[in-house]
């Protein structure tokens, strides 16, 4: 089966997603979800790419990226993992992939930015593996809120409009992130992600992908559901 093609556009961000394979654990310790960031850091300066949020799970990683050329994202992802593959490999005395197959990726709508930043910030608190987003010690959201700046994160223009000052940003984005996501938001989210489709708006489905709609179709697993002829319409 011929691998999908991506869809990635320079400057426009990207929902990445990387998992073990075999959902088989990535981190054991803080130091290696530190050497984690700080290949993932190096690797996105090597190959331009803006970094915006990220969460480290135990067996996947939620990255927000915008890159600036066609292939920064696949060369960026492709450095880390081998990298990072090559030192996990060594340092728990194991050997063969640690990946589950390419990463996922979705393209999303700059007015959904801040949906999908507040998804992977929540990601912890949502599958229960933390009560709240503050005691999130491996994600953007303290970095967002102050209490642990990462200076290598770049914010994205549509944090910037939440506030005139670095405080009044950090209080908005506490407030939004405090007010929760809708569960058809997650699912969403996470649909688009798995398939690797775009989460995009209507309209800027129907700009860019007039004459690909097939970019778009989330064709979802198994046999499709028939169809229930006893309330047809006549």
């Amino acid at each position: 089966m011929a691998r999908q093609a991506r869809t990635v556009i320079p400057g426009q961000a990207m929902h990445v997603m990387v998992r073990g394979n075999n959902r088989q654990t990535l981190f054991f310790n803080d130091e290696d979800r530190r050497i984690y960031l700080d290949w993932l850091k190096e690797a996105a300066k090597q190959f331009t790419c803006s970094v915006h949020a990220f969460v480290l799970m135990p067996n996947h990683v939620h990255l927000l990226v915008t890159p600036s050329k066609a292939d920064s994202l696949a060369k960026t992802m492709q450095s880390l993992g081998r990298r990072y593959a090559q030192y996990f490999n060594q340092q728990h005395h194991r050997s063969g992939t640690i990946w589950e197959g390419r990463f996922r990726s979705s393209l999303i709508d700059p007015s959904y930015f801040l949906r999908c930043q507040r998804y992977i910030e929540l990601n912890p608190v949502r599958v229960g593996f933390e009560s709240s987003p503050q005691d999130s010690t491996w994600s953007s959201y303290p970095s967002h809120t102050g209490q642990k700046v990462e200076p290598w994160l770049v914010d994205h223009e549509s944090f910037w409009k939440l506030g005139n000052t670095p405080f009044e940003r950090q209080m908005a984005w506490a407030g939004f992130i405090k007010d929760g996501a809708p569960h058809w938001e997650d699912r969403q989210i996470t649909e688009a992600l798995l398939r690797s489709k775009p989460w995009l708006s209507d309209i800027l489905a129907q700009k860019l992908f007039k004459d690909r709609p097939d970019q778009l179709e989330i064709r979802h697993r198994g046999r499709p559901k028939k169809e229930n002829t006893e309330f047809a319409a006549t």
